[in-house]
């Protein structure tokens, strides 16, 4: 890969697995939803190194082609994927 290549910048919200208080209690009733996490960061595919039946999303990117606190998250616990667009205006306000 190019270190040239432009990845897509992804917001995603995935639903997480997720622990109880960490020791020996009853199930809490009121816990049936999904535990929902929102994840912002560069796409990379598969071709690129993305994990097969995964969405891989990577934080930063070096020059030489590192990257950094990359999570591959499950296809089937990814619920929505925004496509962000670069912006525009002025970094300062």
């Amino acid at each position: 890969m190019s270190q040239e290549t432009e990845h897509q910048h992804v917001l995603l919200v995935w639903a997480d697995a997720h622990a109880g208080e960490g020791h020996w209690d009853t199930l809490d009733p009121d816990d049936k939803e999904e535990h929902l996490v929102t994840t912002c960061g560069m796409l990379i595919a598969e071709a690129d190194g993305g994990k097969p039946k995964h969405l891989t999303i990577a934080q930063s990117k070096s020059p030489d082609g590192f990257f950094d606190h990359v999570i591959h998250i499950p296809q089937g616990m990814v619920r929505t994927v925004t496509f962000l667009k670069p912006y525009t205006g002025p970094i300062v306000p």
